[in-house]
């Protein structure tokens, strides 16, 4: 075998590895991280999985300290746990502009696991249905962002989750927006407790 027969060889083998990778990159490691990586984390409470991103406003970010300040205490205060736990809820999911697509599912980390698959089904059909793609940054929807929350009223109650029952709380609230598009602005929120963390069940809106 002649020596300039080799070096051609090597050359194709490695033109040949060169392209394989490109297309392994670009299909599957690049895709991935464009589908799943909508945002990075910033800060957590590991105790309870809950997380920061740095793509979350000024108010969310208010609510994420005192929350971690709350369950970082010696005497976890439960009231004020399930207050913040559903200020922050309707926080992240009214957020709408901060979201990339419909696929960009909110408030998991909230919501008890058996509510799950329902409520991700909810957002992807049609609370964020027309939820318009902003993977390449233009996006020219007007949408809403939660400029301000409170809660109006927070009372300790049984809850219902797959026809058993919990210690809860049901809380209502009301909240405004940087633009008001129509957006609901009021919500009953229902919180379930279980092995000492809060978890939100559902939430109805309310309309005055």
């Amino acid at each position: 075998m002649g020596k300039g027969y080799r070096t051609g060889l090597v050359i194709i083998l490695v033109l040949t590895l060169a392209i394989l990778s490109t297309y392994v990159l670009s299909h599957f490691v690049f895709k991935f991280k464009k589908s799943t990586g909508f945002s990075k984390v910033v800060d957590k409470i590991s105790k309870y999985d809950y997380t920061l991103d740095e793509r979350d406003s000024k108010l969310m970010r208010e609510k994420f300290k005192d929350l971690k300040k709350v369950l970082k205490a010696d005497q976890v205060n439960y009231d004020e746990y399930a207050k913040l736990l559903a200020q922050m809820y309707i926080i992240d999911l009214y957020d709408i502009n901060n979201k990339v697509n419909k696929y960009d599912v909110p408030c998991l980390e909230y919501i008890y696991k058996s509510e799950q698959d329902k409520f991700k089904k909810m957002i992807k059909t049609q609370f964020y249905s027309q939820l318009v793609d902003n993977s390449d940054g233009n996006r020219k929807q007007e949408l809403p962002s939660v400029k301000s929350i409170e809660v109006i009223s927070s009372d300790e109650s049984k809850v219902d989750v797959s026809g058993k029952s919990y210690d809860g709380y049901i809380i209502v609230l009301s909240w405004e927006y940087d633009k008001d598009l129509g957006f609901d602005k009021k919500s009953e929120v229902r919180i379930a407790k279980d092995n000492n963390k809060l978890y939100v069940i559902k939430h109805s809106p309310i309309i005055d």
